[in-house]
């Protein structure tokens, strides 16, 4: 076989295994190790038997899901966002009783905690924690998401003491693809004027956004009363004041920048324009570093791989977790200088001091989900080396396998075939139709022959990967 024409498309939800065997042949976790309590069910700690790695697991009583359709929802916006500041799902389960789903573990408390615990936060550490949600937040609109409920709770650090492990969690009411939103949500503090009002769209994130800054800085909310109606009314009056002693020592320029967000709609400034702001640009030239991951021979390498190897890295680079890869977030931030989440192909031959047209050419091999731009979990793929992964190939011919003796063209064919699947997921838990099956219509049929031409055992896949 020439691996060199094998060049497949395949989506990161994809690799995302919706599992019918027990969770307990896979995951070991015990009621003692309870680290959360979530709208749907309790949160534990678990390992992964095979692994090895430590994850979280949310356990839920089917007979217990009052709104089938919004547990539906947050896991597909989950299985579709790949960022390094959103909280992946890894897999899930499911059983006659119960659905569990398995997160990254996040064991550094909230920015909440992170305030009351220093009663603010330095200006670097703010907009430290600032730039990375304000990346999600850019990330996930591109996809028309609406998160509704940002608040320093739902930003949770993967490490104590690490203030770039941050993660945003709980797409629990996230809406996508409705142009205006009227239903009234969200959490008193944080919540957007225009929410209140009934008729809204994405800026009220923005504007949540912009709250949280202010928070995080001074240690209290602009908008503050004795009990929620109060709140309310005073965030229906929108005058943001900077009086506090706090202040004192905090530049106009960081409060001009809050009021870009703090302000009414119209004049609100959208998540792009936030990041490329001149004080956002002078905070990332302190936090952001070339670790020089990638390089123009490690891409050419890559394309010579056998296919089946590319596919296992693919895999592996959606299930490790953030905190194990902050090298290589840093270098995915400053390649992509746009802060989008999404590196384009422009993006990368500066990177590289090559032109885009050399790029292109090998475009088809490392785009795989051919969407026009390296996604985080294609580009942490292509930086893995062998001593990144050795450790794991019990755990990557497991699922290429199918958990079989031996990967198969059939086993191959059971995971592209999901790409045409998706929309069919969850029926036991809800009727409602995928809303992301035009994004997920697998469009291009796989030549099974292109990958696999004849059965593969362990030592072989060992051989292959080199």
């Amino acid at each position: 076989m020439d691996p060199k024409s094998t060049a497949f498309h395949i989506y990161k939800q994809t690799l995302i295994k919706k599992n019918n065997q027990p969770i307990t042949q896979v995951y070991s976790y015990e009621l003692k190790d309870k680290i959360g309590q979530g709208s749907y069910g309790s949160v534990y700690k678990a390992v992964h038997k095979l692994s090895k790695q430590v994850r979280a697991v949310k356990v839920i009583n089917k007979l217990n899901i009052k709104y089938k359709d919004r547990l539906l929802s947050e896991i597909t916006i989950m299985e579709l966002l790949d960022h390094p500041n959103i909280l992946r799902l890894f897999e899930t389960f499911e059983d006659a009783e119960y659905l569990y789903m398995i997160l990254e573990i996040c064991q550094g408390g909230d920015v909440f905690d992170k305030v009351l615990e220093k009663g603010c936060l330095s200006v670097e550490d703010a907009f430290k924690v600032y730039i990375q949600y304000m990346r999600a937040v850019n990330y996930y609109q591109g996809f028309k998401i609406v998160h509704r409920d940002l608040k320093p709770e739902n930003f949770l650090f993967q490490k104590k003491n690490d203030m770039s492990s941050l993660i945003v969690i709980d797409f629990g009411i996230a809406k996508r693809g409705i142009e205006k939103l009227k239903t009234k949500s969200g959490t008193a503090y944080y919540v957007a004027p225009e929410v209140l009002d009934g008729l809204y769209d994405y800026k009220c994130d923005v504007w949540s956004a912009g709250v949280v800054l202010y928070v995080i800085l001074c240690g209290y909310p602009p908008f503050y009363g004795e009990n929620e109606k109060e709140i309310l009314i005073e965030i229906k009056s929108g005058t943001l004041q900077f009086e506090g002693d706090e202040w004192q020592g905090i530049s106009q320029e960081i409060k001009d920048f809050i009021k870009l967000q703090v302000c009414p709609a119209s004049n609100r400034i959208i998540p792009k324009d936030l990041l490329s702001h001149k004080l956002i640009t002078q905070y990332n030239q302190k936090f952001l570093k070339d670790y020089k991951m990638i390089s123009m021979l490690n891409l050419n390498q890559w394309i010579k791989y056998h296919p089946l190897r590319r596919l296992a890295l693919y895999y592996l680079s959606t299930q490790i977790d953030s905190c194990d890869l902050s090298n290589q977030k840093n270098n995915f931030f400053f390649i992509n200088t746009s802060q989008s989440g999404l590196i384009t192909q422009q993006e990368l031959a500066t990177y590289l001091k090559v032109n885009k047209q050399d790029i292109q050419k090998l475009w088809p091999y490392i785009d795989c989900n051919s969407n026009g731009y390296l996604d985080y979990f294609e580009f942490v793929a292509l930086t893995l080396t062998p001593i990144d992964y050795q450790k794991q190939l019990q755990f990557m011919f497991d699922f290429l396998s199918q958990s079989d003796n031996v990967i198969s063209q059939k086993s191959i064919k059971c995971i592209f075939d999901q790409n045409a699947n998706l929309n069919n997921k969850w029926d036991s838990i809800s009727n409602t139709k995928n809303q992301f099956t035009s994004f997920n219509q697998h469009e291009q049929q796989i030549n099974l022959k292109n990958i696999i031409d004849k059965d593969m055992d362990f030592n072989a896949f060992k051989t292959i990967m080199g």
